[in-house]
């Protein structure tokens, strides 16, 4: 089926934002693509645009006649402020506002497991609770959160927020074995949030594992169906743990313990 509107994919030369323009770029007749570094193998429809997200001027031109985002840019694992403030914070707020001026209606984005990992793991974490981030990198995620909804309630910008768990080809530890994402799974997430009927919503990007600690109730009332599991490697990932102490009982694992 292809979509009507222009899908802009930012972060599109990385993991997550390769997996989805692989998997639903076909869908969109207009799709543009973005990163700051060249785009392997895009797709050949696409319109390839190379763009700091830090420029916002430069992030305004990106925008114009964008209809819908998914936002997959910035830095992927904990950094000291510059590098999170610089590579996280700044553009996402050029991206929002640009978004707001540009008359965009719906940011799709990747927000991180990482603004909850101060759960304990024997929560069943609902994705209305406040955050409580485990490292600047958690932080940067849940302020992106507030962000989209104060748009969505101040300018309409409807905002489906992934909190994403693990995602790669397969689970490599016990604690993937409640967080693991697969590529698959993502662009099924991704979809949803594209098409279904919603003002603000946050869920969780994530598999159907049973060892998961979320609530991800939201997602599958909005019609996302992950087909992928981590429980397939229980037998052989169970005991692969971290010693003892704060980063086994808490969500986020060692980024708990990271200064």
């Amino acid at each position: 089926m292809t979509r009507p509107g222009r899908l802009l994919i930012t972060g599109a030369a990385g993991r997550l934002g390769t997996a989805v323009r692989r998997g639903l770029g076909a869908q969109w007749p207009q799709l543009r693509l973005t990163d700051v570094r060249p785009i392997p193998d895009p797709e050949a429809h696409a319109e390839i645009v190379i763009c700091d997200l830090g420029d916002a001027e430069a992030v305004h031109r990106l925008l114009d006649g964008v209809d819908v985002v998914a936002h997959f840019a910035g830095y992927p694992r904990e950094a000291p402020w510059p590098q999170i403030l610089g590579n996280n914070l700044i553009p996402g707020t050029n991206l929002w506002e640009a978004a707001r001026r540009a008359g965009t209606r719906r940011i799709v984005f990747a927000s991180s497991n990482h603004a909850v990992g101060f759960e304990d793991r024997s929560a069943r974490a609902d994705p209305a609770l406040r955050a409580r981030p485990d490292s600047r990198y958690g932080v940067a995620h849940a302020f992106t959160e507030s962000m989209a909804s104060l748009y969505a309630d101040k300018f309409g910008i409807s905002a489906f927020g992934m909190r994403i768990g693990s995602m790669c080809p397969e689970p490599t530890d016990a604690r993937m074995l409640s967080t693991w994402l697969s590529a698959g799974d993502l662009v099924r997430l991704v979809e949803t949030g594209l098409t279904a009927d919603f003002h603000y919503e946050l869920v969780y990007g994530v598999s159907r594992n049973q060892r998961c600690w979320w609530d991800n109730a939201r997602a599958y009332a909005l019609g996302y169906d992950p087909r992928d599991s981590a429980d397939a490697w229980i037998d052989t990932l169970a005991d692969k743990t971290l010693p003892p102490g704060l980063a086994e009982q808490k969500q986020g694992g060692h980024y708990v313990l990271q200064e």
